[in-house]
């Protein structure tokens, strides 16, 4: 009975400091923009001011135990993490790093505080309708969890990127709509969520190299690129993998 509750202490602690990591993007997100200009003056202030609902929602989440709000939370953490740590640790002479830093250290306190079997038994163990433990539930809730993080960058790629050629957001458009349907078929058990979001990750190396090779403007821009969507290429087309046979027959009765 004490390891239980010391179990439970931690658990609680763990997700306390989750609660403060999302708060604290909050604030940077509320902090971004500039001092006496409307927030609808910055295309990249508004696209991230539109995430603090979502922030707001998945905190509520984490405090009710719900167990989507885990995924959202660890995805939001493996999304900001690559950009945070780029500006913060590889920004030039006289760029501010105060901010990215902040937001790289919430973003590493995010992902380990909700990481452990622990946090697993307290969200996912606890929904209703669906066993996520297992082997292969375990690479299903890490498709959802890493492709949730590629929508996130995919959202703000099509909200602020400033594409050179117009029709090239169709591309960044069409792969961050196939994989919110996606993932919300697969966060309901569905094969065919399964089989968009392995489509969506198979169509991410030509369709997404194409993109950056006609829009990046400097290598690093496109080695970034390539870090933010790698984790929900690799895990998508792992899942393809894993569940070529239930796949195969769910087309065939289809």
């Amino acid at each position: 009975m004490a390891s239980e509750g010391k179990v439970g202490i931690a658990v609680r602690l763990k997700t306390a400091l989750a609660v403060a990591a999302l708060v604290t993007l909050g604030g940077l997100i509320i902090a971004s923009r500039p001092s006496g200009q409307p927030v609808n003056n910055d295309r990249f202030v508004v696209a991230m001011w539109v995430l603090l609902a979502p922030l707001l929602i998945t905190v509520v989440g984490l405090i009710r135990g719900s167990y989507w709000s885990r995924w959202v939370a660890l995805a939001g953490g493996i999304a900001v993490l690559p950009w945070a740590a780029v500006l913060a640790l590889a920004g030039g002479p006289g760029v501010p790093v105060a901010r990215p830093s902040i937001a790289l250290g919430a973003s590493v306190l995010l992902i380990l505080s909700l990481v452990g079997r622990g946090m697993f038994d307290r969200f996912e163990g606890r929904a209703r309708g669906a066993d996520w433990g297992g082997r292969r539930m375990t690479l299903v809730r890490w498709t959802i969890i890493c492709n949730l993080a590629s929508i996130l960058g995919l959202y703000l790629f099509v909200a602020v990127y400033e594409a050179r050629i117009a029709w090239h957001f169709l591309i960044p458009a069409f792969l961050l709509f196939g994989l919110v349907l996606g993932v919300l078929a697969l966060a309901h058990g569905r094969t065919a969520g399964l089989l968009a979001v392995a489509l969506c990750c198979v169509l991410f190396v030509p369709a997404g190299g194409y993109f950056v090779w006609q829009e990046a403007r400097y290598a690093g821009e496109a080695i970034l690129f390539i870090v933010v969507f790698l984790p929900g290429v690799l895990t998508g087309w792992a899942s393809l993998f894993a569940f070529g046979g239930p796949i195969r027959r769910y087309l065939s009765a289809g």
